[in-house]
């Protein structure tokens, strides 16, 4: 009897942990999550960098890193000149407005990123990184399909 319990019990904390885990999507050149607890999407370029977009706090963080070179930098890190150049058009980042009616900056920049195509290019630029190198765009639209400006600011 003892026995049944034990593997019954660990069989109820597998079951937790499995349905607990958020399984990660792909998109063309996009994967992450935009549902559930976690609103994170991220790419890699071609030189190894890593462009991640999440939303949580009621803001939206645009991060880039790259792994063989150990570092990161993040739009919430108060950067100098920081933008997500689109197809070399230049949409800011900041998630606070100083008048109440004018639109949030980061929020026209994610409208932008839900609306390119596969063709379109990203480029994270402030003046302490300099201009990452491209990421393809392919899949950031299906990935954004039917999630809004609120969905972002919603997110834990």
């Amino acid at each position: 009897m003892k026995r049944f319990i034990l593997i019954l019990l660990t069989g109820l904390m597998v079951s937790a942990s499995v349905f607990a885990a958020v399984t990660e999507q792909e998109w063309g050149n996009w994967y992450g999550n935009t549902g559930g607890m976690e609103f994170a999407l991220s790419s890699q370029n071609a030189a190894g960098q890593e462009l991640t977009l999440s939303c949580s706090d009621k803001k939206m963080t645009v991060r880039l890193s790259s792994r063989q070179e150990s570092w990161s930098a993040s739009s919430d890190e108060g950067l100098e000149k920081l933008y997500l150049m689109i197809n070399q058009q230049a949409y800011q980042l900041e998630n606070t407005t100083l008048f109440p009616n004018d639109p949030v900056p980061a929020s026209i920049a994610f409208e932008a990123l839900a609306h390119t195509g596969a063709r379109d290019s990203i480029v994270f630029t402030s003046q302490q990184t300099g201009d990452s190198k491209p990421f393809s765009a392919r899949g950031l639209s299906e990935a954004l399909r039917g999630k809004t400006w609120q969905d972002c600011l919603n997110q834990p």
